[in-house]
């Protein structure tokens, strides 16, 4: 083929391109990524102002956008997940409007999943719920619940304030058992004073560990564990910056807050062992 036909095929080939019509998921806010004729490409997508996050149809207008034309078909949904390798998760925690979930199950080839896994789409899903998911290789897009028993079940114990380890019912699966824990672990949490839960926030970030605290007025009278050994300093209640750090500091005290303290603690016990 002669130079001047190879454009006239490539120019052919694009005005086709960008007058076709695409599924794929789409989100309130950001872009889309389509494969085009094995290339990975980047769409900015005009969305409707009556939109919800979902599979959508979308037409391409141009090299760099991509317009909402209508929410796909349901089946066509189907086919579309079908195409991607399965994994089960099960729903242990919402992070803003997002569900992060536990694994269940080994996942299908070509799928690795550590810990928490953001799932998509998922707007269908409550807690405990085990997801069937699909990968995409970037996004575990959700397809459908399961064991909706099991997991209405759980959601009565913890609303009962059954403790992790008093859990009993036949066929559990250890991710479940594992996915309570992590909601008893994060609704524990919520009871804390937000002045505990800060403070242990501070300290944590230096791998110290809170004993006590105590409040007056606007300082707060620190007792903390540093590498097994107790401090006890005073901070200021806003700020957490150091009014007297529990050791000679020459009067560079309120130079630190509470989490940077540490680290001088440390350095100071180094030098004098």
């Amino acid at each position: 083929m002669n130079p001047r036909d190879l454009i006239r095929s490539l120019a052919a080939a694009d005005r086709a391109a960008f007058s076709r019509e695409v599924l794929a998921p789409v989100f309130e806010t950001g872009g889309v990524r389509l494969r085009l004729n094995g290339v990975a490409c980047e769409f900015v997508v005009k969305r409707p102002r009556e939109f919800e996050a979902g599979f959508h149809i979308l037409r391409l207008v141009s090299p760099r956008e991509a317009e909402v034309v209508r929410p796909a078909p349901l089946a066509d949904v189907r086919r579309y997940l079908a195409l991607f390798p399965r994994a089960r998760f099960v729903a242990a925690a919402l992070h803003g409007s997002t569900w992060l979930g536990l694994p269940s199950a080994p996942p299908e080839k070509g799928v690795r999943v550590r810990g928490l896994a953001p799932i998509a789409i998922a707007q269908r899903l409550q807690l405990f719920d085990t997801a069937l998911v699909r990968f995409d290789g970037t996004l575990f897009l959700f397809e459908s619940a399961e064991r909706a028993a099991t997991a209405g079940w759980l959601r009565s114990q913890l609303d009962d304030g059954t403790a992790p380890d008093a859990l009993r019912r036949p066929g559990l699966l250890p991710a479940e058992r594992e996915a309570y824990a992590t909601q008893w672990k994060l609704r524990e949490e919520m009871r804390k004073p937000p002045e505990q839960r800060r403070l242990e926030a501070a300290l944590g970030a230096a791998d110290a560990e809170l004993v006590r605290y105590a409040a007056r007025s606007d300082q707060l009278t620190v007792t903390y564990l540093v590498d097994g050994r107790e401090v006890t300093s005073i901070v200021e209640r806003g700020t957490l910056t150091v009014v007297s750090a529990g050791i000679c500091l020459d009067g560079t005290d309120a130079e630190f807050d509470l989490t940077s303290l540490v680290s001088v603690l440390r350095e100071a016990r180094r030098r004098g062992e």
